[in-house]
């Protein structure tokens, strides 16, 4: 791309002219929005509907080298995207932090106050337990406050993806933690978060919820909220290794496509249950919104997911649920979720590229360049 595109691309007008556009509902837009403002702004003229906030990656000195998750990859998407010529950092829109009053909507008294008072919670959530010879206050301003933020991210996504008919939030899907506790780095509800929320700014115009969790760990925090909400209007497609933790027997209720796979399986069986999967979910279900939980722990190589699908087999899936959201005209809004291998960040930013070219979703992508984004 010449310097002349990549200048014009960061700063024109978003071209609302991807085929996502019979996705969108631009007749809720001016309603919903008024409900976001705590949020952050809509975007502006010259960025897209996707999310993040530098404050997502969370440091400690070094501290969270020691830990599987890189606390760093939001980052290093956005950089790849940067790097790819498709979206620059000023095309990204701003998170801004979820409040004690909007997380309420979900969590307990009882369970915010833990995470907000002491730092063990926040220890057994994420695991990380040398942060507990840190002071509080630094354990709140570093990883506290930047999970809220991630939380803020995701709930403006799904409002964005209203007007755009597609979002993605470069940070959340924090799939484990529910209204009363949170594991597996997951200390805050999004995706039940972002699912009240919209169906409140809409005045329930938006009130059928499909979430299609690819993440390799079972969903089991939206899964026991829906339980706890007693919520028929939230259908959960969840396809996740039943050989490893956290086997959440009471949770697994609440799932209404369930697939559960082994470990060591590879691309083409991936895939073909992936496909089944969607026809039965939407042949059963018919959702006024998808949210996307879209983790890369599949990967092959990944530590703890111990499946086997290539980098191409999972953007293969990406564009496999957006196009089924495409088919039945729904909006779709997409979470980053979890990704353990050493390459996770690079393989999420080939996928959301594949994504942005296939489809055509931004200024400057090329759905002649999809098929090279495939073949990571």
């Amino acid at each position: 791309m010449s310097a002349a595109k990549t200048a014009a691309t960061s700063t024109a007008p978003l071209l609302l002219d991807s085929a996502f556009r019979v996705c969108a509902r631009p007749a809720l837009v001016a309603e919903v929005r008024a409900q976001y403002g705590e949020l952050g702004g809509w975007r502006a003229p010259h960025q897209v509907p996707m999310v993040y906030n530098d404050i997502y990656n969370i440091g400690f000195m070094g501290i969270e080298r020691f830990h599987p998750f890189d606390s760093h990859k939001f980052g290093k998407v956005v950089r790849a995207l940067g790097k790819a010529k498709l979206v620059s950092r000023d095309q990204l829109v701003e998170a801004k932090e979820a409040s004690q009053e909007v997380l309420a909507d979900v969590h307990t008294e009882k369970y915010l106050k833990s995470l907000n008072k002491g730092k063990w919670k926040l220890a057994e959530i994420t695991e990380a337990w040398l942060i507990v010879l840190l002071p509080n206050f630094l354990i709140q301003s570093r990883m506290n406050r930047p999970m809220r933020f991630h939380v803020g991210g995701s709930i403006l996504a799904a409002a964005l993806a209203l007007e755009y008919g597609w979002a993605i939030n470069i940070g959340g899907g924090m799939h484990h933690a529910n209204f009363e506790d949170g594991s597996g780095w997951c200390a805050y509800s999004d995706l039940s978060l972002a699912m009240r929320k919209l169906r409140k700014a809409s005045n329930g115009k938006v009130q059928k919820f499909m979430i299609v969790d690819l993440d390799v760990h079972q969903g089991n925090g939206h899964e026991r909220d829906k339980l706890h909400f007693a919520d028929p209007d939230v259908h959960i497609l969840d396809i996740y290794n039943c050989d490893i933790w956290p086997g959440d027997t009471e949770a697994k209720a609440a799932i209404d496509t369930k697939v559960e796979v082994h470990t060591g399986m590879q691309d083409a069986a991936y895939l073909q249950a992936l496909a089944k999967a969607l026809a039965d979910a939407f042949q059963s279900f018919q959702p006024d919104f998808v949210i996307y939980n879209a983790g890369t722990d599949i990967l092959l190589g990944d530590p703890l997911g111990k499946l086997k699908v290539t980098a191409a087999g999972v953007a293969k899936r990406d564009e496999m649920v957006f196009q089924a959201a495409l088919d039945h005209q729904v909006p779709i809004c997409m979470y980053l979720s979890g990704g353990y291998a050493k390459n996770s960040a690079a393989v999420i930013g080939q996928c959301i590229s594949h994504l942005l070219n296939k489809f055509e979703l931004v200024p400057g992508a090329s759905a002649g360049d999809a098929k090279a984004a495939t073949s990571v």
